[in-house]
């Protein structure tokens, strides 16, 4: 009995996966010359918005737990540990520069594989799930007090010294000053201010607070040039895939017959990335890797089929590609079940599904991995409404999961990170 299960889940996650010429469609996504702006977008609608990517310094995480602060490797914003406590702040003076600014160990950067992890966050203890790198979360308050101090070079090649002084009550509170303490300034930024978006975003040199992020739930993609650290530390330029947006690459593949039904996708930011295309010496112009596809998962469970055709480079800013959906696993049209998040996630042990629906009665909740393996299978009672369902995780190994709800004929999907 359990095969068969595994067989149906696999064949509902699978579906179909027709895609041919006639179904793909052509897309051309700027970034303007020399890279200078970010564009974030949708598969299904197109560009959503393309905004400067020159006026900011620090981004601040308004979603999920991990209170992540980005820097802006763009415009060459980069971050020193000064290796000095909060509490050394105005004790601290220029000479604490020394043998820090010229050490490649104490420069932080942001990760490239997860928006969990900025360059503020890098000098965390893995082993204390409480250390977020700038500060210390406290289990009883629920604030994130900030315990350390980092130099950082802005855009303009200024040096100051900074501190992230806490998240309590939904306000990030921090400060910035001369190397010698002088011209302190404080700022503040409230995270409710701008619900719906991943980040907010800050000019140290302005003192002024940025809102140029989308609503999260409207891009699937960034486009953007940005710093990767593997092998080496070097800008580039491409695709990383928005929080709860799932991909994998496809190499080498037949790209008019491959079926994203032998991958396991994930959700690293980075899963398209850069690689696609190298530079030819030969003829000053960008080679696109041939035999190589990218399935992307959106919100919704569409799974779209993209394929690199060109590069501008720095020339026009330009990304060329096919894009084109197979047959995914998405909600059903009209589904009386619609599932709006879950909570924590990622989320180790347990967790809560937040879901409504339209009538009452007995339905089906299946937990299936990225692979199609049915892990568990659970009859719950619906209420018509706004409900939540929780979730045991104590079975499950860490990795991305598929949550299954059917009644009937409808249906609906979401997606779980377990830790």
């Amino acid at each position: 009995m359990k095969s068969i299960l595994q067989k149906l889940s696999l064949a509902i996650l699978a579906g179909t996966f027709a895609f041919s010429a006639n179904a793909q469609t052509t897309d051309t996504v700027t970034v303007n010359p020399s890279y200078t702006n970010q564009t974030f977008y949708s598969f299904a609608n197109g560009t959503v918005s393309s905004v400067s990517n020159l006026n900011w310094d620090l981004a601040f995480q308004l979603r999920g737990y991990a209170a992540s602060i980005l820097i802006n490797s763009k415009n060459n914003v980069r971050l020193y540990n000064a290796n000095k406590s909060a509490a050394d702040w105005s004790t601290m003076t220029v000479a604490d520069t020394t043998g820090i600014l010229s050490n490649p160990i104490n420069e932080l950067f942001n990760s490239d594989t997860s928006w969990n992890f900025g360059a503020f966050n890098r000098t965390n203890n893995p082993a204390d799930m409480f250390d977020l790198g700038w500060g210390n979360y406290d289990f009883m308050t629920h604030a994130i007090t900030g315990d350390s101090v980092y130099f950082i070079k802005l855009s303009s090649g200024v040096y100051k010294k900074l501190c992230i002084v806490s998240l309590a009550n939904s306000i990030y509170d921090f400060k910035w000053a001369d190397l010698d303490g002088s011209n302190e300034t404080l700022g503040a930024i409230n995270k409710t201010t701008y619900a719906g978006k991943n980040f907010v975003y800050f000019s140290l040199l302005n003192n002024q607070t940025i809102d140029r992020e989308p609503a999260y739930n409207s891009w699937d993609l960034s486009f953007a040039q940005y710093l990767t650290t593997t092998p080496i530390v070097y800008k580039v330029s491409g695709a990383l895939t928005n929080d709860s947006v799932f991909a994998v690459k496809a190499y080498p593949v037949d790209v008019n017959t491959v079926s994203p039904t032998s991958y396991t996708f994930n959700n690293a930011i980075n899963n398209i990335g850069y690689d696609w295309k190298a530079f030819n010496m030969t003829t000053n112009m960008y080679d696109i890797a041939d035999s190589t596809v990218y399935f992307v998962q959106d919100r919704q469970g569409t799974i779209w089929k993209m394929i690199f055709t060109g590069f501008g480079g720095a020339a026009n800013g330009n990304f060329y590609f096919y894009k084109g959906t197979t047959t995914g696993i998405g909600q059903i049209e009209n589904s009386s079940i619609k599932t709006f998040d879950a909570a924590p996630n990622p989320a180790h042990g347990s967790t809560r599904l937040i879901l409504s629906s339209e009538k009452a009665g007995d339905a089906t909740m299946q937990v299936i991995s990225m692979n199609g393996m049915l892990m568990s299978s659970d009859v719950i009672q619906l209420n018509n409404g706004l409900q939540s369902v929780d979730l045991s995780l104590e079975t499950l190994a860490p990795g991305i999961y598929q949550v299954l709800i059917t009644m009937g004929n409808e249906r609906q999907i979401t997606r779980i990170v377990v830790q």
